[in-house]
C-alpha cells in the first residue's frame, strides 16, 4: 500500500466518524491535524464552522484564514482578553490535576474555543487530537529509531491524555476525536511499517507524512508542509504565560515553595499553584517511589503530569522554567539529573 492510499484510508475513517456524529464545528488551528479533519468533514458533505482561538502574535492566523478561504467555510476567531483567558485557565485547573503551564495554556485555549462553540450552538465539535501521537508529529521523536517508535506507538495506542475530553465534560460540549479512533490506531501501525508517518524531504524531516500528502493533493500545499509550531507560538499563548508571570512576586514564589515543598521552576508554575490553592482544588499525594524531584508527585514513564517535568533523551531533568528556578532551588536540578 502506498502512503497516498494509507492517507486516503485515514481520511475515509475520519469522514465516516465526523459525518455519523454530525459534527458541525471544528476546533481549528490551521495545522496538519485540524486541516485534515476539516477536509474529511467537507468531503463527507458537511460545512463545519471553524473556531480558532488567537492570542496576540499568533502564527496560526494566516493559516486559518487561508484554509477557510480556500474551502469557503465560515471562520470564527476568538480573541480573548487577559481576563477571559485566565478564567479559562481556571477551568483547565478544575479539569486536570496539574500546574504545568504548557498543559494549562493549551487547556485554556481549548476552553475558549469550546465556550464559543457552545455559544454558537454547535452539536458536535471535532478536534485534531491524536494526530501527533499516532502519526509521529512530535519533533522529539524524529531522531528515534524504529524500536523506540514502536515502544512509543504501543504506549499511545493503549491510552493517551487529551485535555479536550475533561474540559468539554465540564462545559457540557460534545467533542469528537476522529484521529484517535480504533481505525486510526490500526492505520498508525501500518504507517510506521511503511514509513508513511516520518519522512525526510530535501533535508527536512516531516512527521504525519501521509496526512500531509492528502492535504497537498487537495490543493492546500501552504498548510501541507507547514512545520509544527510549539503551542506558545502557534496560538500566540506566550502572551498568557507573560500575564501569569506578571501576577507573581519573588516573595510569593519563595513562600509558596516553602509552604508546599514544590521547587517552583517558573513564575507561571507559581501563579497556577497559587490559583489551585485558592480554588481549593485537589493536590496530588507525594509519591513514595519514582517521585518527581521538582514537586514530589509520581513520575510515570519519566514524566510528571503535575508540574510537567520529564527525563529527556540525555537522561537529564527538563521542565518549563524561568528566573523563578533560581529562587526556589529548582535550577540546581535541571539538566544534570540522571535516571536512577
Amino acid at each position: 500500500m502506498r502512503c497516498e492510499d494509507l492517507g486516503a484510508a485515514l481520511l475515509d475513517s475520519v469522514k465516516e466518524l465526523v459525518a455519523s456524529e454530525g459534527c458541525d464545528c471544528v476546533l481549528f488551528s490551521g495545522g496538519i491535524d485540524t486541516t485534515f479533519v476539516t477536509l474529511a468533514a467537507v468531503e463527507g458533505g458537511l460545512r463545519p464552522k471553524l473556531i480558532s482561538v488567537l492570542f496576540p502574535g499568533s502564527a496560526d492566523e494566516e493559516y486559518v484564514d487561508y484554509v477557510s478561504r480556500e474551502l469557503g467555510l465560515e471562520l470564527i476567531k476568538v480573541r480573548p482578553t487577559a481576563e477571559e483567558a485566565l478564567a479559562c485557565a481556571d477551568e483547565a485547573l478544575r479539569s486536570m490535576v496539574t500546574i504545568d503551564p504548557i498543559e494549562v495554556i493549551s487547556g485554556a485555549a481549548v476552553c475558549l474555543g469550546l465556550r464559543k462553540a457552545k455559544e454558537l450552538g454547535c452539536r458536535c465539535v471535532a478536534t485534531g487530537d491524536g494526530g501527533d501521537e499516532l502519526f509521529i508529529g512530535y519533533d522529539f521523536l524524529f531522531p528515534e529509531g524504529r524500536d523506540e517508535l514502536e515502544r512509543w506507538l504501543s504506549k499511545v495506542t493503549r491510552g493517551a491524555f487529551f485535555n479536550s475530553v475533561p474540559i468539554s465534560g465540564r462545559l457540557g460540549v460534545k467533542v469528537l476525536l476522529p484521529l484517535y479512533s480504533d481505525k486510526a490506531k490500526e492505520l498508525s501501525w501500518e504507517a510506521l511499517r511503511l514509513g508513511c508517518d516520518l519522512r525526510e524531504l530535501n533535508g527536512v524531516k516531516y512527521g504525519k507524512y501521509l496526512m500531509r500528502r492528502v492535504i497537498e493533493a487537495r490543493g492546500l500545499s501552504k498548510v501541507a508542509w507547514r512545520p509544527k509550531d510549539p503551542i506558545t507560538r502557534g496560538s500566540g499563548s506566550q502572551s498568557l504565560l507573560d500575564v501569569m508571570s506578571s501576577l507573581t512576586s519573588n516573595d510569593e514564589i519563595i513562600e509558596l515553595s516553602r509552604e508546599t515543598g514544590v521547587l517552583l521552576p517558573s513564575r507561571p508554575h507559581a501563579y497556577l499553584l497559587k490559583r489551585r490553592l485558592s480554588l481549593e482544588l485537589q493536590m496530588p499525594q507525594r509519591a513514595t517511589s519514582n517521585s518527581c524531584p521538582i514537586c514530589g508527585s509520581e513520575m510515570r514513564d519519566g514524566f510528571c503530569r503535575f508540574c510537567g517535568a520529564y527525563i529527556d533523551r540525555s537522561d537529564s531533568l527538563s521542565v518549563y522554567s524561568d528566573d523563578a528556578a533560581s529562587l526556589t532551588g529548582a535550577s540546581r536540578l535541571l539538566g544534570n539529573l540522571k535516571k536512577s
